[in-house]
């Protein structure tokens, strides 16, 4: 079993949605289109050299996301309140962006914009194992070295970190996860290569209340 086999159900039991149906034709686009024209480092949160933005991506990009959403009750409830300004086009890819991630880099605890947000790992460039050396667990102590991190709370209110083991299994997986949830991403320190994720946010265009029946409709090109 791998570590996105592992973990997808305790996951989703906090809210993020885990897929592993990213269609070969989204991956081929977010690997060969990305822009150095849109460079992305002074908007976003982290501490990287490197972050570019794309630029008219295709609908079937939006339209996959879409789909996604509408597979899991417990990303609608979390949109049901929030109001629109067009029924008809509630959903709509807001923001899409790569982070070029290096050894000693990382992303600082953040939320973002719009009412979900998304990764998809295209390369990730060490094993787990080695990075787990690093600092290794001992006592109260866990390795998190390389890992994303969802900061959560239980219910009792004490602030609960799920560590995301983001090795190659996650490669070309999808998580979706609503826009305001904190997380962060750790360094990694074992490989000179580059971890590639790509990012976006999903935003609301809508007026009236969504409601657990509600459809999220297509976007119209």
């Amino acid at each position: 079993m791998t570590n996105f086999e592992r973990q997808r159900e305790e996951l989703e039991r906090w809210g993020i949605g885990c897929f592993d149906d990213v269609p070969k034709n989204v991956t081929d686009y977010l690997r060969n289109n990305i822009s150095k024209e849109i460079p992305k480092q002074a908007s976003l949160a982290g501490h990287l050299k490197d972050a570019y933005g794309y630029k008219n991506w295709p609908f079937y990009v939006e339209e996959y996301l879409m789909k996604c959403v509408s597979k899991r009750n417990f990303l609608l409830e979390y949109a049901k309140t929030i109001k629109a300004l067009d029924i008809d086009v509630p959903f709509y890819l807001g923001d899409l962006w790569v982070n070029l991630q290096r050894k000693h880099e990382f992303n600082p605890i953040h939320t973002h914009s719009g009412v979900w947000s998304f990764i998809i790992p295209l390369q990730v460039p060490y094993k787990l194992e080695d990075e787990d050396k690093v600092f290794p667990s001992q006592g109260n102590r866990k390795s998190c070295t390389s890992k994303l991190c969802f900061v959560v709370n239980n219910n009792i209110g004490q602030i609960n970190s799920i560590e995301v083991d983001m090795d190659q299994s996650y490669v070309d997986k999808l998580l979706i996860f609503p826009a305001k949830l904190n997380h962060l991403v750790y360094p990694f320190f074992t490989s000179d290569g580059i971890r590639i994720t790509v990012s976006g946010n999903i935003s609301l265009r809508a007026s009236e209340p969504i409601t657990k029946d509600s459809e999220v409709k297509e976007i119209k090109t």
